[in-house]
């Protein structure tokens, strides 16, 4: 029973949710009955006093906070005997119903919210009611001419009979109604009953009831007031609710004209989802339609292409032969022009360099003369008679430095010519054995020419020497000077039979020099045909530049087909933003079905209509809903065709980034061929140190054996000084003139030293001894920690240089397997380059020669077995050529940075 009280005045409370309540204050109204001031109960104890009921009426005005509404009535009736007091709640009933209230409130629509507890005492009973606070009140005229009767009658005629008639007659007033007759009944049966079932017969008790009821009377006349006020309040309660049903007759009136045009709108949309879905089933035909025909067009491109290239493959690996071949040849005229410069420019600096030293070696004889002539005048102020013998041996001195720069002139050019020969050596290969021959003439004839410059220095020395001990002694010794002239007269003899030969080499040379101009003449002369055949190589890359431009036209072709497909994916972007846009409204009216089906909740008692008509929208979202479905079905399948079409990309995008990667290995090849020629230019390189570093230990071994021999001498020379003094004067002009020849040979002639073998310096020396006290210890000491502190650094160059060396050739052998395995894993045809196909496509129409070797069958009855043989020896020859022309000018275009420490050494 209490929970459908509670349910019934929750369902009432939501009848009116819009009314707009003005707040109003709580009134109380309070009736109660007082205990008389003298009772005889009281005093006699023997009776028993029965105070009058009391009916405690408390009604709470509509509070309006946040949209809630709570109204209490309570009843309070108390009974003798020291019962509870009964009470009256009523629950706060908030506007907005819950889920379960919702379906509560539409199985009992017509139930109002109503809680009682009643409590009962062994002698009467009490009821407590909670009413919830409804909209509608009873007719104030009513209820104001039956209070104005007694209580009795005032139950009775509260309200009529036809109550129900009226607009306002609901089920919470019936309810409110009925709770008042029943208090009132309640209050009637009190005051018909005996008071604590005393006899009536007894005057203080009659005394005592009349003052209570003439108080009770008094106190439900106020309390009438009170409910007279409270029924003003009502009625213009229930004019504000009255015109608040106008209203909501208006709003519902809206509702359904909004309804219509949502029902409009819904069917504008239907309409749009069928053109939608027919233009879906159009573009799918025609994306169907397109595939095949795309499909088709591909198969015969692919046929076309396939067979196109066949002939392209032919015709360019008889044009790419050809055009190695043209190639070949002009690479050969160039390579032999390049070589005949070079070596005229080789041989116009041999020319330069030799006139330089005939005139240093005519500087150095004069000088040396005016020495001589300075030594004759002490000579004839000395003794005039050993005058005319010094006066000879001047002559001989002069013819023998004229010899000696002669030697000297030949020893610069062989050693010029040695150096050519070194470099030249790998370039022609035809010359090596005569350049072998010459090679050891020359080092015989160096040999010799050493052997006679040391006997002539060693003689020179001696004679020096005995010229000064003999003009002391006796002229006897003259005699042996003229045996000594006959001697190297001799030796003059055979020295000008060796320049007899040098003049001969020379002249051979300068014969070599005019074949060679011979031939470049001839090359000059072959250059218009070169010419020519350049401008046939620019007509076939003009042909090559057009079937190029026909590429680029099939690329248009294909380009266009992209953005067509493009176009079409943006046709299916725009079919899906009306998708979105069909969604969203559905959501919208998803929401405004929601809002429709929460007014309904709240609208219950007067739009009942409105519940077949929101059903009718579910089922019409249900039919939106099966359509979206088949939408979505459709977009799925749009995307099945678009993924297709996007394999279809992909496989274009793929053979393009096939095209890209052979393009890269062309480049990888042509970086291998580069690396090839740094490897190729490392190795002469690295030659070229080891050759060095061979020169410079043999410079260095050369220098520490002069060292050791002036230190020898030095030593020597202070332990004469240390013997005695009195040898000082005799041998001071040797010991000059032997320090001036040593000196000489360091500084002036290093050549001289550069140029001794080990086997030159093994041989027999002559140490003269020589006394020279004007040399310091600590000079010479200097001088050797100098010299040793160079060595130790050119010792530390030659190291890094070595290591550096080694790394490079690590790094080389490392780079060329890295290559060798990338170019073992491709195939023969693919890394050529497609021009070369086309050249040689090219001159396999035009027949010949070349056209024979391009193809597969012969294509000139010309070409024999013998003459293909010619052709591949020729274009190996040409081959090796140019690799050895790409060696030198990589050599030549090593950095300057790392020739520097080269040159510091």
């Amino acid at each position: 029973m209490d929970t459908k009280t509670e349910h019934e005045a929750q369902t009432c409370s939501h009848e009116h949710p819009d009314v707009k309540e003005e707040p109003v204050d709580t009134r109380t109204v309070l009736v109660e009955s007082g205990k008389p001031p003298h009772s005889p109960s009281n005093e006699s104890g023997s009776t028993l006093v029965a105070p009058v009921p009391t009916v405690d009426v408390v009604e709470n005005s509509p509070s309006v906070l946040e949209g809630t509404e709570d109204t209490v009535l309570t009843f309070d009736a108390t009974i003798p005997n020291g019962n509870e007091q009964p009470s009256l709640l009523v629950a706060n009933c908030p506007t907005e119903p819950s889920p379960a209230e919702d379906s509560s409130s539409a199985e009992s629509p017509s139930s109002s919210s109503v809680h009682s507890a009643s409590k009962n005492s062994p002698t009467d009973s009490t009821t407590t009611s909670g009413i919830s606070n409804g909209p509608s009140t009873p007719n104030s005229d009513t209820f104001s001419s039956s209070l104005a009767s007694s209580p009795q009658t005032s139950a009775k005629n509260l309200f009529p009979s036809n109550s129900s008639a009226s607009p306002y007659d609901t089920d919470c007033s019936r309810k409110l109604i009925s709770q008042i007759q029943r208090s009132l009944s309640q209050e009637s049966l009190l005051d018909d009953s005996p008071v604590n079932g005393l006899p009536t017969d007894q005057e203080e008790c009659m005394v005592v009831f009349e003052k209570c009821v003439q108080y009770k009377y008094a106190q439900q006349e106020k309390a009438i007031q009170k409910l007279l006020e409270e029924n003003k309040r009502h009625q213009e309660l229930i004019l504000g609710i009255c015109s608040e049903k106008d209203k909501m007759r208006d709003e519902l009136k809206r509702r359904t004209e909004t309804e219509k045009q949502h029902f409009a709108t819904i069917t504008k949309l239907e309409a749009k989802v069928n053109e939608l879905l027919k233009e879906l089933k159009e573009s799918r035909d025609k994306l169907v339609h397109q595939d095949q025909s795309a499909k088709a067009a591909l198969q015969q491109m692919q046929k076309e292409t396939g067979y196109r290239i066949e002939q392209v493959n032919k015709k360019c690996d008889e044009a790419r032969q050809e055009k190695e071949a043209m190639v070949m040849k002009y690479v050969r005229g160039e390579k032999e022009a390049l070589d005949l410069r070079r070596d005229k420019e080789s041989l116009e600096k041999k020319l330069r360099e030799a006139t330089k030293e005939v005139d240093r070696q005519a500087l150095r004889g004069n000088q040396l003369a005016q020495e001589k002539g300075r030594l004759q005048q002490l000579y004839e102020a000395k003794e005039g008679e050993v005058g005319r013998l010094t006066r000879e041996v001047d002559k001989l001195k002069e013819e023998i430095n004229s010899h000696l720069i002669k030697v000297k002139w030949a020893q610069n050019k062989l050693k010029s010519e040695a150096d050519t020969h070194k470099e030249t050596k790998d370039k022609l290969r035809e010359t090596t054995s005569k350049l072998a021959q010459a090679k050891e003439e020359t080092e015989q004839i160096r040999k010799n020419c050493q052997d006679m410059i040391r006997t002539y220095q060693e003689s020179e020395e001696l004679r020096s020497n005995e010229l000064d001990a003999k003009l002391r002694e006796t002229k006897g010794e003259l005699e042996k000077h003229k045996q000594e002239q006959t001697d190297q007269l001799e030796l003059h003899r055979v020295k000008a039979k060796e320049l007899e030969d040098l003049k001969r080499s020379y002249k051979e040379a300068m014969d070599e020099l005019d074949t060679l101009r011979t031939k470049l003449k001839c090359l000059e002369d072959e250059r218009p045909r070169w010419e020519d055949e350049l401008t046939k190589y620019r007509e076939i890359i003009n042909r090559q530049k057009a079937e190029i431009g026909r590429q680029r036209e099939k690329l248009e072709e294909v380009t266009a087909l992209q953005e067509q497909h493009q176009r079409d994916e943006q046709e299916i972007k725009s079919l899906r933003d009306e998708v979105d846009g069909l969604t969203n409204q559905m959501a919208d009216l998803h929401r405004d079905v929601q809002g429709s089906r929460e007014r309904e909740a709240e609208l219950l008692g007067f739009t009942e209509k409105l519940s077949s008509k929101n059903a009718q929208l579910q089922s019409e979202s249900n039919a939106l809903q099966s359509q979206l479905d088949q939408l979505t079905n459709n977009f799925t399948e749009l995307q099945g065709k678009l993924e297709e079409t996007n394999r279809l990309l992909e496989d274009k995008q793929l053979k393009q980034e096939e095209a890209l990667r052979q393009q890269e290995v062309q480049s990888l090849q042509e970086e291998r061929a580069g690396l090839q020629t740094e490897v190729a230019q490392l190795k002469t390189r690295v030659e070229e140190l080891r050759d060095e570093l061979v020169t410079q230990k043999r410079k260095q071994a050369a220098n520490i054996k002069d060292l050791t021999k002036q230190l020898t001498q030095a030593r020597k020379r202070l332990e004469q000084v240390e013997n005695g003094g009195c040898e000082r004067d005799a041998s001071s002009m040797g010991s000059r003139s032997s320090s001036s020849g040593s000196l000489n040979a360091r500084h002036g002639g290093s050549s001289g030293v550069e140029e001794r073998s080990p086997e030159s310096q093994s041989g027999p020396s002559v140490v003269v001894v020589d006394s020279f006290p004007e040399v310091d210890k600590a000079v010479l000491v200097e001088r050797i920690v100098r010299l040793q502190k160079a060595l130790a650094r050119k010792q530390e160059k030659i190291e890094f240089m070595e290591d550096h060396i080694k790394q490079l050739v690590e790094e080389i052998r490392k780079k060329t397997k890295i290559i060798q395995s990338y170019v073992l894993r491709e195939e023969t045809g693919a890394l050529s380059s497609e021009a070369s196909d086309i050249n040689k496509a090219h001159l396999s129409r035009r027949g010949g020669i070349m056209a024979s070797l391009y193809t597969s069958h012969p294509a000139d009855s010309g070409l024999t077995l013998d003459l293909s043989l010619e052709i591949n020896r020729k274009l190996q020859a040409v081959l090796e050529d140019t690799l050895l022309k790409n060696i030198t000018l990589k050599v030549r275009r090593t950095p300057a940075g790392f020739i520097a420490p080269q040159c510091s050494s």
